[in-house]
């Protein structure tokens, strides 16, 4: 449920987010309180869907193990 809620903030609502997943409005409505379980096929396709959006998000970046740590030589 966590990964569809996500999903349709990414997708920009709930009815964009049934249409790329090609699957009703009210089917999506009813998982997201959970009334009806997530198929596998459905889950792996969004979660391919917020793997591709954080992939290719813009200047966000996780910190690099160079960054922020010792400046200098260890001794």
């Amino acid at each position: 449920m966590m990964a569809l809620r996500r999903a349709v903030q990414l997708c920009g609502g709930l009815d964009a987010l049934s249409d790329t997943l090609n699957v009703s409005s009210k089917t999506l409505e009813l998982m997201l309180v959970g009334e009806e379980q997530v198929p596998q096929p459905l889950f792996t396709q969004v979660v391919g869907l917020l793997l591709e959006a954080t992939a290719t998000r813009q200047g966000k970046r996780t910190p690099d193990s160079n960054e922020g740590g010792r400046k200098g030589p260890r001794q």
